[in-house]
């Protein structure tokens, strides 16, 4: 499966729940490391870096989703629905405590 593949069915999903994504798309004139998705879902938001399954971050990538993380957003690699729904979870667990 192509990674963009996997961010069409990722952001399909956000918005079947009633969430809004964008997909980023780098360039030149783009800040480097910005996660693919940017989203926003039940009052979330998301940043999402999607890859294909085996795959990992770049140490930029990272650095950035920490960022986003610090700032309160729910961030993180994604290779599925599944890693989505699970990244989910986690925020919500540890915004119980």
């Amino acid at each position: 499966m192509t990674e963009a593949t996997i961010v069409a069915k990722l952001a399909a999903h956000i918005k079947s729940r009633g969430g809004y994504c964008i997909k980023h798309h780098g360039s030149a004139y783009s800040h480097a490391g910005t996660p693919d998705l940017l989203a926003c879902l039940d009052g979330r938001f998301l940043a999402l870096e999607v890859k294909r399954p085996g795959k990992s971050a770049t140490r930029l990538q990272e650095v950035e989703l920490a960022r986003w993380l610090a700032a309160g957003a729910v961030a993180g690699v994604v290779t599925s629905v599944d890693d989505l729904e699970a990244l989910l979870a986690l925020d919500s667990s540890r915004r119980r405590r």
